[in-house]
């Protein structure tokens, strides 16, 4: 029996809400997405659950539609959240809770998943400053790695996350997972190409720094005082050979072991941490003189 609360809550919404069964449309895209099967070009991704749902709510994201199981919704947080998502939703399906726990793919389904669109970002539309600090990703693979990336970056405060030589899907179900959702509040700007990316730094005026096991300074050796690029590269082949000819600045981190490198998501993370704090110490003394 649903609660008298939710029902109200739903019937506030039904002008957009429909009762669907398991052939419906919208459930096969839920499958495709969750498969990684949808076509890269809509850049639709999964939102299942009330935490992720919460961190939506932050951002102004395009909810393409809405999955309800109301009888997998018991508190009155998640039927006053519920409420705010429905009203942003284009559209509302409502399932049954067989029907939901064979599709949403989680342990203990909480009754609400949503198609959401994530936006194209255009690299001439991001807000400049003198100590803008840019994560590039060249050519990373792991979609968990690039999703503890985007979690560090929203953490540390990074301005920007580019990303170039695209070997993975920014809306894969593991870098959403493990952006923890991160991939909602970080602006992620897709470039073609290593040249289009070096060309728009070197014309902006943006220090480039490499990721590089090989380098003979270490990422503490530099004060990270102007705009700021560190480059992350692949975890096999590391970073494309057209970043070493634009004078860059390499750097590492030392290891003391046996191990000569870290995990990309690990050595990225340290790296940003130290950079975005040096940028931090700089910005509030700027603000205080």
């Amino acid at each position: 029996m649903i609660d008298y609360r939710l029902d109200r809550t739903l019937k506030k919404h039904i002008e957009r809400t429909s009762y669907i069964g398991s052939q419906h449309p919208m459930l096969i895209k839920v499958k495709q997405i969750i498969d990684n099967k949808s076509p890269d070009t809509e850049r639709l991704f999964v939102a299942s659950g009330m935490c992720a749902h919460q961190k939506l709510l932050i951002t102004e994201l395009g909810i393409k539609c809405c999955i309800v199981c109301p009888d997998l919704i018991y508190s009155d947080e998640g039927i006053e959240m519920l409420d705010k998502v429905l009203g942003r939703a284009e559209e509302i399906f409502i399932i049954s809770q067989k029907l939901y726990e064979r599709i949403c793919n989680r342990e203990d389904p909480d009754g609400l998943t949503s198609i959401v669109h994530l936006p194209s970002l255009d690299i001439g539309m991001l807000p400049l400053k003198n100590w803008t600090n840019i994560l590039v990703l060249d050519g990373l693979e792991n979609p968990g790695n690039i999703g503890t990336i985007l979690r560090t970056c929203d953490g540390a405060r990074v301005d920007a996350v580019v990303v170039c030589n695209k070997k993975a899907r920014i809306t894969n179900p593991k870098l959403i997972k493990a952006s923890m959702g991160a991939v909602f509040s970080i602006p992620i700007i897709e470039m073609g190409n290593t040249d289009q990316c070096i060309n728009w730094l070197k014309e902006n005026n943006f220090s480039i720094y490499l990721a590089d096991t090989r380098a003979d300074k270490t990422y503490k050796d530099y004060n990270y005082s102007e705009k700021t690029a560190l480059v992350v590269g692949n975890e096999r082949y590391g970073i494309s050979s057209d970043w070493y000819d634009n004078n860059p600045k390499l750097l590492s981190i030392p290891m003391l072991g046996i191990c000569d490198s870290l995990n990309a998501g690990v050595a990225a993370s340290i790296m940003v941490y130290e950079i975005c704090m040096r940028k931090l110490e700089t910005e509030l003394y700027v603000a205080s003189q």
